[in-house]
Protein backbone atom coordinates (compact mmCIF):
# COMPACT_ATOMS: atom_id res chain seq x y z
CA UNK A 1 0.00 0.00 0.00
CA UNK A 2 2.85 2.23 1.08
CA UNK A 3 3.88 2.60 -2.78
CA UNK A 4 0.57 3.99 -3.96
CA UNK A 5 -0.10 7.60 -4.57
CA UNK A 6 -3.16 8.89 -2.12
CA UNK A 7 -6.20 9.92 -3.92
CA UNK A 8 -7.11 12.07 -0.46
CA UNK A 9 -5.20 14.16 0.57
CA UNK A 10 -6.57 15.86 3.93
CA UNK A 11 -5.38 17.98 7.06
CA UNK A 12 -7.46 16.19 10.26
CA UNK A 13 -7.90 19.25 12.03
CA UNK A 14 -9.59 20.96 9.19
CA UNK A 15 -11.72 17.82 8.91
CA UNK A 16 -12.56 17.80 11.96
CA UNK A 17 -13.67 21.57 12.24
CA UNK A 18 -16.17 21.11 9.01
CA UNK A 19 -17.71 17.53 10.50
CA UNK A 20 -17.41 19.08 14.39
CA UNK A 21 -17.99 22.23 14.11
CA UNK A 22 -19.34 22.14 18.31
CA UNK A 23 -16.29 20.13 19.23
CA UNK A 24 -18.43 16.97 20.51
CA UNK A 25 -15.58 15.10 20.44
CA UNK A 26 -13.03 16.73 22.71
CA UNK A 27 -15.16 15.22 25.40
CA UNK A 28 -15.00 11.64 24.14
CA UNK A 29 -10.79 12.25 23.83
CA UNK A 30 -11.46 12.42 27.64
CA UNK A 31 -13.51 9.94 28.60
CA UNK A 32 -11.47 7.66 26.35
CA UNK A 33 -8.32 8.19 27.90
CA UNK A 34 -9.42 7.70 31.19
CA UNK A 35 -11.07 4.55 30.42
CA UNK A 36 -7.40 3.72 28.78
CA UNK A 37 -6.30 3.99 32.23
CA UNK A 38 -8.47 0.95 33.17
CA UNK A 39 -8.26 -1.06 29.92
CA UNK A 40 -6.19 -0.94 27.04
CA UNK A 41 -8.26 0.74 24.41
CA UNK A 42 -5.54 2.74 22.24
CA UNK A 43 -1.68 2.99 22.39
CA UNK A 44 0.45 4.62 24.76
CA UNK A 45 1.50 6.91 21.54
CA UNK A 46 -1.97 7.09 20.01
CA UNK A 47 -3.79 7.97 23.25
CA UNK A 48 -0.66 10.87 23.59
CA UNK A 49 1.42 11.94 26.30
CA UNK A 50 1.93 15.65 28.03
CA UNK A 51 5.95 15.06 27.60
CA UNK A 52 5.31 13.59 24.24
CA UNK A 53 3.33 16.29 22.67
CA UNK A 54 1.33 19.61 23.34
CA UNK A 55 -1.96 18.09 22.75
CA UNK A 56 -2.31 14.94 24.36
CA UNK A 57 -5.38 14.52 21.70
CA UNK A 58 -3.32 14.29 18.88
CA UNK A 59 -3.24 10.74 18.26
CA UNK A 60 -6.95 10.47 18.46
CA UNK A 61 -8.14 13.15 16.38
CA UNK A 62 -6.33 11.56 13.49
CA UNK A 63 -8.27 8.65 14.29
CA UNK A 64 -11.55 10.50 14.79
CA UNK A 65 -10.49 11.98 11.18
CA UNK A 66 -9.86 8.91 9.57
CA UNK A 67 -13.09 7.24 11.24
CA UNK A 68 -14.92 10.21 9.15
CA UNK A 69 -13.13 10.27 6.44
CA UNK A 70 -15.33 8.18 4.14
CA UNK A 71 -18.11 10.34 4.08
CA UNK A 72 -16.04 12.56 2.19
CA UNK A 73 -16.72 10.11 -0.58
CA UNK A 74 -20.51 9.27 0.03
CA UNK A 75 -24.03 11.37 0.13
CA UNK A 76 -25.47 9.62 2.96
CA UNK A 77 -27.23 12.29 4.63
CA UNK A 78 -29.50 10.51 7.52
CA UNK A 79 -28.96 7.25 8.79
CA UNK A 80 -31.84 4.73 9.89
CA UNK A 81 -29.82 1.60 11.57
CA UNK A 82 -26.44 1.84 11.63
CA UNK A 83 -24.06 -0.81 12.96
CA UNK A 84 -20.26 -0.99 13.78
CA UNK A 85 -18.51 -4.26 14.24
CA UNK A 86 -15.53 -4.91 16.62
CA UNK A 87 -15.87 -1.44 17.91
CA UNK A 88 -13.17 -1.51 20.45
CA UNK A 89 -12.63 1.80 21.83
CA UNK A 90 -14.64 3.28 20.30
CA UNK A 91 -13.52 4.39 16.51
CA UNK A 92 -14.96 4.85 14.46
CA UNK A 93 -18.56 4.41 15.51
CA UNK A 94 -18.39 7.19 18.42
CA UNK A 95 -17.01 10.21 16.10
CA UNK A 96 -19.92 8.57 13.86
CA UNK A 97 -22.44 8.96 16.05
CA UNK A 98 -21.38 12.02 17.44
CA UNK A 99 -21.03 13.82 14.02
CA UNK A 100 -23.78 12.04 12.07
CA UNK A 101 -27.47 11.76 12.13
CA UNK A 102 -27.80 8.61 13.12
CA UNK A 103 -31.32 7.37 14.54
CA UNK A 104 -30.39 3.88 15.87
CA UNK A 105 -27.15 2.65 16.38
CA UNK A 106 -25.61 -0.69 17.27
CA UNK A 107 -22.13 -1.31 18.65
CA UNK A 108 -20.93 -5.11 18.71
CA UNK A 109 -17.92 -5.90 20.54
CA UNK A 110 -17.18 -9.80 21.53
CA UNK A 111 -14.16 -8.78 24.42
CA UNK A 112 -16.21 -7.81 27.99
CA UNK A 113 -14.30 -5.14 29.32
CA UNK A 114 -13.99 -3.25 26.46
CA UNK A 115 -17.87 -3.77 25.97
CA UNK A 116 -18.12 -2.42 29.49
CA UNK A 117 -16.15 0.62 28.95
CA UNK A 118 -18.12 1.11 25.79
CA UNK A 119 -21.14 1.27 27.77
CA UNK A 120 -19.21 3.87 30.25
CA UNK A 121 -18.28 6.09 27.48
CA UNK A 122 -21.98 5.74 25.92
CA UNK A 123 -23.07 6.91 29.34
CA UNK A 124 -20.77 9.65 30.21
CA UNK A 125 -21.61 10.89 26.61
CA UNK A 126 -25.13 10.71 26.63
CA UNK A 127 -25.05 8.69 23.75
CA UNK A 128 -27.91 6.01 23.60
CA UNK A 129 -26.94 3.24 21.83
CA UNK A 130 -27.33 -0.85 22.19
CA UNK A 131 -24.10 -2.64 22.76
CA UNK A 132 -23.68 -6.60 22.04
CA UNK A 133 -20.97 -7.99 23.99
CA UNK A 134 -20.55 -11.09 21.31
CA UNK A 135 -19.60 -11.76 18.06
CA UNK A 136 -21.12 -10.29 15.31
CA UNK A 137 -21.37 -13.69 13.80
CA UNK A 138 -23.67 -14.96 16.60
CA UNK A 139 -25.51 -12.11 16.75
CA UNK A 140 -29.05 -11.80 14.50
CA UNK A 141 -29.71 -9.02 12.78
CA UNK A 142 -32.78 -8.13 10.27
CA UNK A 143 -31.60 -6.59 7.18
CA UNK A 144 -32.74 -3.44 7.55
CA UNK A 145 -28.98 -1.77 9.00
CA UNK A 146 -28.18 0.94 5.60
CA UNK A 147 -24.75 1.67 7.22
CA UNK A 148 -21.88 -1.11 8.74
CA UNK A 149 -18.64 0.13 9.20
CA UNK A 150 -15.35 -2.60 10.25
CA UNK A 151 -12.10 -0.95 11.08
CA UNK A 152 -9.85 -3.56 13.09
CA UNK A 153 -11.68 -6.98 11.82
CA UNK A 154 -10.53 -8.60 8.92
CA UNK A 155 -12.74 -8.60 6.25
CA UNK A 156 -13.10 -12.52 5.06
CA UNK A 157 -15.14 -13.60 2.23
CA UNK A 158 -17.51 -15.14 4.32
CA UNK A 159 -17.79 -12.44 6.58
CA UNK A 160 -18.52 -9.88 3.77
CA UNK A 161 -21.50 -12.65 2.94
CA UNK A 162 -22.24 -12.03 6.51
CA UNK A 163 -22.55 -8.43 6.40
CA UNK A 164 -23.66 -8.10 2.64
CA UNK A 165 -27.00 -10.50 3.84
CA UNK A 166 -28.20 -7.80 6.80
CA UNK A 167 -27.62 -4.97 4.38
CA UNK A 168 -30.63 -3.42 3.01
CA UNK A 169 -30.84 -2.10 -0.78
CA UNK A 170 -28.67 0.77 -1.59
CA UNK A 171 -26.96 0.51 2.22
CA UNK A 172 -23.47 1.09 2.50
CA UNK A 173 -20.60 -0.61 4.03
CA UNK A 174 -17.42 1.21 5.22
CA UNK A 175 -14.17 -1.30 5.42
CA UNK A 176 -11.40 0.91 7.04
CA UNK A 177 -8.95 -1.06 4.62
CA UNK A 178 -8.73 -2.62 1.22
CA UNK A 179 -10.60 -6.27 0.99
CA UNK A 180 -7.58 -8.95 -0.42
CA UNK A 181 -10.19 -11.23 -2.44
CA UNK A 182 -12.43 -10.86 -5.48
CA UNK A 183 -15.84 -9.21 -5.11
CA UNK A 184 -16.54 -8.34 -8.98
CA UNK A 185 -19.67 -10.91 -8.82
CA UNK A 186 -21.21 -9.59 -5.93
CA UNK A 187 -24.60 -7.70 -6.51
CA UNK A 188 -22.33 -4.11 -4.91
CA UNK A 189 -19.97 -1.81 -6.13
CA UNK A 190 -16.71 -1.00 -4.06
CA UNK A 191 -14.33 1.74 -4.78
CA UNK A 192 -10.87 2.10 -2.28
CA UNK A 193 -9.41 5.29 -1.44
CA UNK A 194 -6.30 5.74 -0.46
CA UNK A 195 -5.40 8.65 1.81
CA UNK A 196 -2.75 10.52 3.74
CA UNK A 197 -2.02 14.21 5.13
CA UNK A 198 0.89 14.67 2.77
CA UNK A 199 1.64 14.71 -0.43
CA UNK A 200 3.72 11.77 -0.13
CA UNK A 201 3.19 7.99 -0.20
CA UNK A 202 -0.27 6.83 1.00
CA UNK A 203 -0.67 6.13 4.73
CA UNK A 204 -3.73 4.38 4.63
CA UNK A 205 -6.88 3.46 2.83
CA UNK A 206 -10.54 2.57 3.15
CA UNK A 207 -13.14 0.59 0.89
CA UNK A 208 -16.96 1.97 0.60
CA UNK A 209 -19.37 -0.76 -0.79
CA UNK A 210 -22.70 0.03 -2.12
CA UNK A 211 -25.73 -2.68 -2.02
CA UNK A 212 -27.23 -1.98 -4.96
CA UNK A 213 -30.88 -1.85 -5.61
Amino acid sequence: MNSLQPSIIYDPVELLKRFDPQNKLERYYQVLLQENEKINLVSRETGGARFMNKDIFTGLKKLAAQSLLPFEKTNIAEIDNYLDIGSGGGFPAIPIILTRRIKQACLVERRKKKAGALRRMLLALDIKATIIDQSFEETSFEPVLDLITLRLVKLTPQLFERIFSVLKPDGYFVYYSAPDFDLTDKAVSGATYYHSISSGEATGCFTIFHKKV
